[in-house]
């Protein structure tokens, strides 16, 4: 086509009287084209905000509203933990399984006592930790016999020697393959007398599974709960026995209102969430190892987490 014909053809168009109503008409449909997807994804994002609402307003913060469209590993913290991810979002997922979380200080001569004699003292302490805190017998519901003949009896009441054992009842539940996590201080000095002195503080987290049926997160996959056990000892060495001069224990994640039989409760995510909501005074965040402990055993407290 030649350009003069072109525009010659363009300048006939532009006189065309129904030229301009097509041109109306076509801007409406595109109009309403916009509006009709606009109002769509507003119902769609509506429609979803509902659901949402709906699934997660009405149920508690620990109940999964849809746990299989979302990875576990960005579960929120209320949710409850599972066996296949037992330390989900605790400080504790790092720290050294069972015994051998518990460090010795390098043994140097001190006072009368040879590096052998600080050792063998240590170990003991490191015994004693280990036989009646990760020990599967133990924890199992075994008494740890032999490590509590460790102990000098004398200043040690039933009482404390029972609270320094942590067990947990078969029947109820039983601890996670993955074993206890495990991290802590362990100190010794030779006091004014001349007698070997160890510090230990130390804190202990189990993974429980619950006994039986029907308590799964997800078809097959069993919940676990977290309890935080932290023990603070003094101990003087004193012939061939552990002295216990000073004791202090905290157990966070355990039904306080439980009967004192020996062993701990671990409370689920239900029961977690319902304890933490009933907590009369503040909640304790059982991994501050810089928090001082009260003197004495059987302190029991409500965790900001596990």
């Amino acid at each position: 086509m030649e350009p003069t014909d072109y525009v010659a053809r363009l300048r006939s168009q532009a006189s065309d009287p129904g030229r301009e109503e097509a041109l109306r008409r076509d801007r409406a449909v595109r109009r309403r084209k916009i509006a009709l997807g606009a109002g769509a994804g507003v119902l769609v994002l509506g429609g979803f905000g509902f659901w949402l609402a709906d699934v997660t307003g009405e149920r508690p913060p620990y109940e999964p509203y849809s746990p299989q469209t979302l990875h576990e590993p960005s579960w929120p913290a209320a949710w409850p933990y599972s066996v296949r991810m037992p330390f989900r979002n605790s400080p504790a997922s790092p720290w050294a399984e069972g015994a051998d979380g518990i460090h010795l200080p390098p043994a140097v001569p001190s006072g009368k006592f040879t590096a052998k004699d600080v050792t063998a003292v240590l170990e003991d302490v490191k015994t004693l930790l280990s036989e009646t805190n990760v020990s599967d017998g133990t924890l199992a519901g075994e008494a740890p016999t032999a490590a509590l003949a460790l102990l000098d009896p004398r200043g040690v009441d039933a009482a404390v020697r029972q609270d320094m054992v942590t067990r947990f009842d078969p029947e109820e539940a039983y601890p996670h393959e993955t074993g206890v996590r495990v991290k802590g201080t362990m100190t010794y000095k030779v006091s004014p007398a001349g007698e070997l002195v160890v510090d230990a503080d130390y804190t202990f987290v189990h993974p429980l599974v619950r006994a039986g049926e029907g308590h799964e997160v997800l078809p097959g996959v069993d919940e676990v709960a977290r309890v935080v056990v932290r023990r603070r000892m003094t101990l003087t060495a004193r012939d061939g026995k552990l002295v216990l001069d000073a004791y202090a224990s905290e157990v966070a994640n355990h039904d306080c209102s439980a009967p004192k039989d020996g062993t701990l409760h671990p409370l689920f995510a239900e029961g977690r969430w319902k304890a933490a909501q009933a907590a009369e005074g503040a909640l304790v965040d059982p991994y501050d190892r810089a928090r001082a402990l009260p003197d004495g055993p059987g302190h029991c407290v409500t965790p900001t987490r596990t």
